[in-house]
């Protein structure tokens, strides 16, 4: 796919605007720094990474290590630290492949005459795994409870019923007359903050539902989780945490719930539209048996570190995230089984590289530390930084900021940026500040109904309480009568996830340079500052850990 040639424009850098502070200026050394970024590297660093060879980067197969060495070997010839275990680049996780056995399972509503309805496994019920309990059995009242959300001081589903001890009932997504920011929408629509809430309200269990009539989800059959090295706990999205279940039915299936309560599952879908709560407890029950196998396999984070000059800040660390798996081979299209991922994330790896050579290489003094952080099984539910977030190889109290490159899709000028996630914390001014220097449009999400901002590796820092972002392309194009946005839906609907996401696909390495340059600047503006990012005063997201 070619650009139209209109959109052609070099990369360009502005010496010094100040937006961060009045003290934050750029040395020659950074200046020079900047200048140095090689699109010829970036390059080589993405060819081999998507090379054929490499056979897609899945977790757990020889692809994986070979991107994982090469990265090591880039790390050592750079000259950076190994900040893994003991000593090494290396940070080990155990992926577990967690699978329900449907013929030992079985699902049986009860009302309260003791009349029973058996439900189909895999049909009118589909169950999670439990990645932590091969047997369970739970037997308890159901509730429905809305969306299952809980925004404090605004909305709660669970206002006015008590689930403590009960399996409740929700619905996917989240309302969206309730007008959240789209960062807060897509997080309580994630059916993980479903399940963090429910656990957190004293619920045994969740079965979700879509609010429109389609076909059963085939979610829950199977997932895979990290473990720490010990097995005692599960890190990941769909985990079902402290719960004893997690469920999914289709609409035919909650309207026949809902048929056995008295109450009109259309009007409580439209009461929920107006942004009120209606929340009831069924006159049902259900029992729910079954087993879970398991399949484990090691994976490894790759992490370096660029020590900081400042004799306290040293101690505190700026991190550089980015995803080195793919999908390794799948299902062939046009003849081709190898889902590359050279946009996916071969270019964000590069990217990352060349940020650890732009430290390191050119004289660039940081304060703070900084790290490079290489996660595996993003794409099997950003699990490499889920565990990362959770065990982290530095003191988690001393990581001040994530900055997450994943896909930066660079197939077109950089003149704008959507920073994922930074509205709600100091490192909105970060971003100001390193927009400024490069002449870049700073805007909101484009596509807030993507809910991207829980879609990547950014999103396991939030959750631990840290200060994150997300750089992705903005809307501004050189002739305003180009639809970008358009052109990059159909770039993405065409490649994202397919073996076309290939070297030879539409890459924009000026726009590279330009992405390089830009997020070394925040993670720079962050590691010279004395006072470290902190949450907005009153923002959800500095409230949200348990």
């Amino acid at each position: 796919m070619r650009i139209p040639c209109f959109l052609s424009i070099s990369a360009f850098f502005i010496s010094f605007i100040p937006a961060l502070s009045q003290d934050l200026k750029l040395d020659k050394n950074t200046k020079y720094a900047l200048s140095k970024v090689d699109t010829a590297r970036i390059k080589r660093d993405i060819t081999y990474l998507s090379d054929d060879k490499l056979k897609g980067r899945l977790p757990g197969k020889e692809g994986y290590q070979m991107a994982v060495d090469y990265v090591v070997e880039q790390f050592k010839q750079t000259g950076l630290i190994p900040s893994g275990d003991n000593g090494t680049f290396l940070q080990k996780l155990i992926l577990r492949k967690a699978t329900v056995n449907t013929s030992l399972s079985s699902a049986i509503l009860k009302d309260k005459n003791g009349n029973q309805d058996t439900l189909v496994i895999g049909k009118e019920i589909t169950l999670f795994p439990n990645a932590l309990q091969n047997k369970v059995l739970a037997e308890a009242p159901l509730v429905f409870a809305g969306y299952g959300i809980d925004v404090p001081g605004k909305y709660s589903d669970y206002d006015g019923i008590d689930v403590k001890g009960k399996i409740v009932v929700v619905l996917s997504g989240a309302p969206k007359s309730l007008q959240l920011p789209s960062s807060i929408q897509a997080h309580f629509g994630n059916p993980a903050a479903k399940m963090r809430i429910a656990a957190a309200k004293g619920a045994i269990g969740i079965i979700m539902s879509t609010d429109t009539p389609g076909p059963a989800s085939t979610l829950g059959s199977g997932v895979t989780l990290a473990m720490d090295t010990a097995r005692t706990s599960a890190i990941g999205r769909n985990s079902i945490g402290k719960l004893q279940l997690s469920a999914r039915v289709p609409y035919s299936e909650l309207a026949r719930i809902f048929m056995n309560s008295k109450k009109n599952l259309k009007q409580v879908l439209a009461i929920l539209e107006q942004g009120k709560s209606s929340s009831f407890e069924f006159p049902l029950s259900i029992l729910v048996q079954y087993s879970s196998a398991y399949k484990d396999m090691e994976s490894y984070n790759v992490i370096a570190k660029i020590e900081g000059t400042d004799k306290k800040l040293k101690n505190e660390y700026v991190i550089h995230t980015a995803h080195l798996d793919h999908l390794g081979i799948a299902q062939p299209i046009k003849g081709d089984s190898i889902y590359n991922g050279a946009h996916d994330n071969a270019s964000g790896v590069a990217c990352l590289l060349e940020i650890a050579r732009t430290y390191k290489k050119t004289g660039v003094k940081p304060r703070r530390s900084i790290l490079i952080v290489m996660t595996t099984a993003e794409e099997m539910g950003l699990l490499g930084s889920a565990y990362f977030a959770a065990y982290p190889t530095v003191p988690k109290s001393q990581i001040v900021a994530d900055i997450n490159t994943d896909m930066p899709t660079l197939i077109a000028p950089l003149l704008s940026v959507a920073p994922l996630g930074a509205e709600h914390s100091g490192l909105d001014k970060s971003v100001d500040f390193a927009c400024a220097q490069l002449g870049i449009e700073k805007q909101k999400d484009p596509m807030p109904e993507e809910a991207r901002f829980v879609r990547s590796d950014q999103y396991s820092f939030v959750l631990e309480g840290i200060p994150a972002l997300h750089i992705k392309y903005g809307t501004k194009t050189m002739d305003p009568s180009f639809d970008l946005v358009k052109f990059t839906k159909q770039w993405r609907d065409a490649n994202y996830h397919k073996p076309s996401d290939e070297i030879t696909n539409s890459f924009d390495f000026n726009a590279a340079k330009k992405y390089v340059q830009l997020n070394f600047l925040i993670s720079y503006s962050i590691a010279q500052t004395t006072n470290r990012p902190k949450w907005n005063a009153g923002d959800f997201f500095g409230t949200v850990v348990e």
